[in-house]
């Protein structure tokens, strides 16, 4: 089966978590002999992972939101492919209107939040005679599509996945001579990066010379982000605030890295977010049996359900966050934390095989409704 997947780029500096699913997704299907490929709209990190990976990628520089979707149809018709699978929903209408001209059936991934912003695309897809079968990461908005009548043949859910690390990788990164923190997201407002910071204060306070190192891996959206139009550089603002709070000695600001727990020896990944769609980073720590402590955003809760596996606190909460922390810390000091456990949650429930394979039968019947 030959696929297409497209995904815009919002910035080439940045790794989206919805660019880290068609990674994963990608990998997944070649590796079962499928033939899929990936067009985007920009070089860049996702650009270079791709490739990396050996999965053929295609810069469509006109694969934005307006874009013409004859242009779209002419790149996707010399893939020839018998499935189109859309993951960027700015540019949903212009890739089923393509996939229309093609005859070829189209796929769309929401993710969290969007099946509300999707019902217009649906309606305007109906009314030009054009159909396209619908998969959500979250169960409620399939069942919120579904009972409303919106997904015609029907709105699937696929838990996202990630691949599965090996033990013998996992080791190679040795342990650290004391506890190392890590986040990983972009420079953004709702990412809460200012949270962690604010966090180390208080463990500081509490550790002293043991106080950990939290190492924050990610830049800026070049002003791209409606945030940073307002108020400017965020990343500006966050390493101003670890000069003024005296942090430079335990807050290290690292660039933005592809795969980035394959790369760097961490032992605690903190996330700090006030609104996520996943978080993706959470399941590839659970795939190394890393622990997390994450605000209580996207599926977190569901993918942590309890103190065995990290902690889960409210978001905006300083405190909570650096109690965590803590807490997470004298676990793994004292033995007291298991990592197979995690690693066993993550292949029984989101390992990428697992997510592959749900969403060929999603394929397939896309294939036999067209």
């Amino acid at each position: 089966m030959r696929i297409a997947h497209v995904v815009g780029t919002r910035t080439a500096a940045n790794i989206r978590d919805t660019e880290r699913h068609v990674v994963y997704l990608a990998e997944a299907q070649r590796e079962c002999g499928l033939d899929a490929t990936v067009l985007t709209g920009r070089h860049g990190l996702f650009f270079n992972w791709c490739t990396g990976d050996g999965i053929p990628t295609f810069v469509v520089a006109d694969l934005q939101p307006g874009a013409f979707a004859r242009g779209i149809a002419a790149r996707l018709e010399d893939l020839s492919p018998e499935i189109i699978h859309c993951h960027d929903l700015s540019v949903t209408r212009t890739v089923v209107e393509a996939a229309g001209m093609l005859e070829v059936p189209c796929v769309v991934t929401l993710h969290e939040g969007a099946a509300g912003r999707i019902i217009p695309e649906i309606i305007a897809a109906r009314r030009a005679g054009r159909t396209f079968t619908v998969i959500t990461a979250a169960r409620s908005e399939a069942e919120f599509l579904n009972v409303n009548g919106l997904a015609g043949a029907g709105a699937h859910y696929v838990p996202y996945g990630t691949r599965t690390r090996h033990v013998a990788q996992q080791q190679e990164l040795g342990p650290a001579c004391r506890p190392n923190l890590m986040t990983a997201s972009s420079l953004e407002f709702a990412k809460g990066i200012d949270l962690a910071i604010l966090a180390m204060v208080e463990l500081r306070r509490r550790r002293g010379s043991e106080c950990p190192v939290l190492n924050i891996y990610g830049a800026g959206d070049s002003g791209e982000n409606q945030l940073e139009k307002v108020f400017g550089d965020v990343s500006e603002y966050l390493t101003d605030m670890t000069t003024v709070l005296r942090l430079n000695d335990v807050v290290r600001f690292h660039e933005t890295q592809a795969d980035v727990l394959n790369r760097c020896a961490s032992d605690l990944l903190i996330v700090p977010s006030r609104f996520e769609t996943g978080p993706l980073i959470v399941l590839e720590a659970m795939s190394r049996g890393m622990p997390v402590v994450a605000c209580d955003v996207g599926r977190v809760a569901e993918m942590l359900p309890d103190r065995r596996y990290g902690r889960v606190v409210p978001t905006n909460s300083i405190t909570a966050l650096a109690d965590a922390i803590d807490s997470m810390l004298t676990d793994l000091a004292s033995g007291q934390f298991d990592p197979d456990l995690l690693i066993r949650r993550h292949q029984s429930h989101y390992s990428a095989e697992e997510m592959a394979d749900r969403i060929a039968t999603v394929y397939q019947s896309a294939m036999l409704a067209g």
